[in-house]
């Protein structure tokens, strides 16, 4: 299972670490996003809002980005405060 990591707003609904199993070749941003979103109501609301953004191994990306289980995978809202 891959571990991915929440911050800000999004955090403060899921929590700080939610887990996935990723395929070995990756998945884009997109997809991660989406399987997540299935999970439950609250993850749908916290991770499809527009303001929401990933990264992947600390690098912001855009939703084509392909990630895998061997990368640090976090979303965060865009104002996270710190």
């Amino acid at each position: 299972m891959t571990r991915i990591l929440y911050f800000g707003r999004v955090g403060e609904k899921l929590g700080s670490v939610g887990r996935l199993d990723l395929p070995a070749e990756g998945l884009p941003v997109r997809e991660i996003r989406r399987r997540l979103a299935e999970q439950d109501e609250v993850a749908s609301e916290a991770l499809l809002r527009p303001d929401v953004r990933a990264s992947v191994d600390l690098v912001v990306v855009g939703e084509d980005a392909l990630a895998g289980p061997d990368q640090e995978i976090a979303f965060f809202s865009l104002v996270s405060g710190g």
